[in-house]
């Protein structure tokens, strides 16, 4: 490994894959360093897999926590030897240990953030303005999307603060299942517009990658790199640049900094195989390692000069964190009784959806006092025939609350109601405030002695006005639907005092070094280079301003690809 690189990138996800991706493709030589073991999907992704084939019946082992299926390594909402604290209304983080992140878990669901989105302030009165546009980040969504590949609904069809994707860019999208179809006419009568999902899945050949044939659910990983993930889609092209170095088990926990505190000469990690401390030098170091990691080493990297904490001079380090609303309601059609047999296989998330409808004056008429807004959506794990591997768990948990079912009359009872329960859910918007943040904890520390973060939550009235709104919306789709309301979570957690449930649940924690025009109210300036060190930067979901209900990762991408050209024009000009 070359002592000097031009380029450090911290963290091989969304991110950190988008940044190493743009930067070798522009000839920058870089040194990609991940907390994780290597991980290939051609050869490690389960998804040709039969449940009688996973070892221990798919229970958790200490490389897969979270069981053989889940593509997640060494990771989930719980690391040992790495903890971490919470307070409040407590708080899951979601990690990942492997070369490509959590982009090999996660659904892929596309969207884009819309103009009321990035100026939520300036537009709609509320929350605050991200420091670019939708019309400065539109070029970054079309070229992200143009490697990435994704199908969706045609760009005519997009509605107020929900942009598509150019039609030469997207895919066609997979045919709605049956349950999604009773969804849009239930939606129609409810004067709400659905539309196909954009999901960064393929549905015909890319860039050498197979289009999907429905195997199995995608948080498995994709073996044919018809799902999109990091490492088949942004690792492997830097690679056959020759321009990319990787060095895998690289705990990253300190930015190094020059005598005198103005520039980043590198960054400190641990060896997870020989727990060495390992220092490495670049001319410029990108954090890219998710959102929280990227506020704990910039609050541990303090110095003489930065006493709290590195590129911290605002304060504000660690401070505005947000997570994905949402909720959902078990259904049971009873139209879809008895159905015969027949093949309702798709891709693992909803073929349709109906984006955020609500704005203005129509909001208000609506009685729906909160900033942002949901999206409602058919969940395809949530019930229906989906398979294989076979039966739902809405359906087992059904199930299981029978008594005395065996033989001739479990038979029957599974044949009349197999495919007929199904879960229809919300994802939204959080109310972004300075309740939620996270701070070093003074005492524990994980196995190599490194401090670890303590995340205080503090759910607002509004995210459970908002939240409130979402779950009568569904009861009302529900009931246009002419479904039976088999399970109800929110008037469960009402009744036992719990108005919503941890922060971190839904996988879409971003925050902790937003990006502003200020530096006495921002880390990063809108190219995400912090203030401080200017030959530091953020990449992952840190730099987010506010949270909208859209899902994150896209913008994550084209912020970091935004960001990587900054790196390369800077570059050129001798500036960093």
């Amino acid at each position: 490994m070359a002592e000097q690189h031009d380029v450090i990138v911290v963290g091989s996800g969304a991110g950190g894959g988008m940044m190493v991706h743009t930067l070798t493709k522009a000839g920058v030589n870089v040194l990609l360093l991940e907390a994780g073991r290597a991980y290939n999907p051609e050869t490690e992704a389960a998804m040709f897999q039969w449940p009688r084939e996973a070892p221990l019946r798919d229970q958790r082992t200490p490389d897969k926590n979270s069981g053989f299926f889940d593509a997640t390594v060494d990771g989930g909402f719980e690391v040992k030897g790495q903890p971490y604290t919470t307070e409040g209304d407590g708080f899951l983080w979601w990690r990942a240990r492997q070369l490509g992140g959590r982009t090999h878990h996660f659904g892929r669901q596309t969207p884009r953030y819309g103009p009321d989105d990035f100026k939520s302030k300036t537009r709609v009165g509320r929350g605050e303005d991200w420091p670019v546009s939708y019309e400065e980040m539109a070029p970054y969504y079309d070229r992200v999307e143009e490697i990435m590949g994704l199908f969706g609904p045609d760009a005519d069809e997009a509605v107020y603060n929900s942009p598509q994707s150019p039609n030469h860019i997207r895919q066609e999208p997979p045919a709605p299942r049956a349950a999604e179809m009773i969804f849009a006419k239930a939606c129609e009568k409810m004067g709400i517009k659905t539309m196909a999902h954009p999901t960064a899945i393929l549905t015909s050949p890319l860039h050498g990658r197979q289009a999907c044939f429905y195997a199995t659910n995608c948080i498995r990983g994709c073996a044919i790199g018809a799902a999109f993930d990091s490492v088949t889609s942004y690792i492997k092209p830097a690679m056959e640049t020759g321009k990319l170095t990787i060095v895998t088990n690289a705990v990253v926990y300190k930015v190094l900094m020059n005598d005198a505190g103005d520039k980043a000469i590198g960054v400190r990690y641990i060896d997870r195989e020989t727990e060495k401390h390992i220092d490495v030098h670049a001319r410029v170091v990108v954090l890219a390692p998710a959102a929280m990691e990227s506020s704990r080493i910039l609050l541990n990297s303090k110095t003489d000069k930065a006493p709290n904490g590195l590129a911290n001079s605002s304060g504000n380090v660690g401070k505005y964190l947000s997570d994905t609303t949402g909720g959902s309601l078990i259904i049971q059609i009873p139209s879809f009784e008895n159905l015969p047999a027949h093949n309702e296989d798709g891709v693992s998330q909803p073929h349709v959806y109906a984006p955020w409808w609500l704005h203005g004056e129509e909001k208000e008429k609506a009685g729906a006092d909160f900033i942002g807004g949901y999206k409602l959506e058919v969940d395809p794990y949530g019930g229906g025939r989906f398979g294989p591997p076979g039966m739902s768990d809405t359906f087992r948990g059904m199930l299981i609350n029978q008594k005395g079912l065996y033989g001739k009359k479990l038979k029957e009872y599974m044949r009349k109601f197999y495919g007929s329960v199904m879960s229809i859910r919300c994802l939204g918007s959080m109310t972004v405030t300075e309740d939620n943040y996270l701070t070093i904890d003074p005492e524990v520390k994980d196995k190599w002695g490194i401090p670890v973060p303590k995340f205080h939550w503090k759910w607002s009235d509004e995210d459970f006005r908002r939240t409130s709104h979402m779950y009568e919306m569904l009861h009302k789709l529900a009931k246009n639907m002419g479904a039976v309301v088999v399970h109800d979570r929110f008037t469960e957690m009402k009744k036992a005092g719990k108005l919503l449930g941890p922060g971190g649940d839904t996988n879409h924690e971003v925050g902790g070094c937003r990006m502003g025009d200020d530096p006495k109210t921002s880390v990063l300036n809108k190219y995400s280079q912090t203030w401080d060190v200017k030959n530091l930067y953020v990449a992952d979901g840190a730099p987010f301003v506010t949270h909208a209900e859209k899902n994150p990762t896209l913008t994550i991408m084209a912020l970091s690809m935004r960001a990587g050209d900054n790196i390369v024009e800077r570059l050129k000009q001798g500036e960093l």
